[in-house]
């Protein structure tokens, strides 16, 4: 019995081994589960309402957020390296934009500022024209995320810019 069992691993041991896997970077949780329906619970008047979006882009990370909002309603959608993120929720549109979005399994709340930027899509240029955007502060971040209308606002930190330019087209 010893033998058949050691003849049994040695045969076992002896094959071509399995092709390698490839490395799969793990996805977030709310990336891993996709919503069943897109837009559902999203009212029509959000999905057609104009975006505006903030990117962040820097060697370590890089996200975009789009937000439209309508009627009380509101969805805000991260993009970013682990998978897209969609928030849906309620936004207060006053003397301030508040948001209060969430997804299945987090909840995030954005208080916006309407206010106005020299943008370009030259860095930090302070010449260019002024242009409307929605400061939007986390209560985890001193600085704002300025949202502008599509293609949006971006902070980039690389070798050729470090602060705020308008997304190239």
């Amino acid at each position: 019995m010893k033998w058949g069992a050691a003849f049994a691993l040695a045969a076992c041991s002896s094959a071509a081994p399995a092709p390698a896997q490839p490395v799969v970077e793990p996805v977030a949780i709310d990336a891993a589960v996709p919503d069943a329906a897109p837009d559902a619970g999203v009212p029509e008047t959000v999905t057609n309402a104009p975006a505006w979006v903030f990117r962040y882009a820097t060697a370590q990370r890089t996200e975009t957020w789009t937000l439209q909002f309508a009627e009380g309603a509101a969805l805000l959608e991260v993009q970013s390296a682990q998978g897209l993120a969609r928030y849906r929720g309620t936004a207060t549109d006053g003397a301030s934009l508040a948001l209060d979005v969430s997804t299945g399994t987090a909840k995030l709340a954005l208080d916006c500022k309407r206010a106005k930027r020299a943008l370009s899509t030259k860095c930090n240029d302070t010449r260019a024209k002024k242009l409307d955007v929605l400061d939007c502060y986390h209560p985890d971040f001193k600085e704002p995320m300025p949202f502008g209308p599509a293609p949006g606002v971006e902070y980039v930190s690389d070798a050729t810019c470090t602060g705020y330019r308008l997304i190239a087209p």
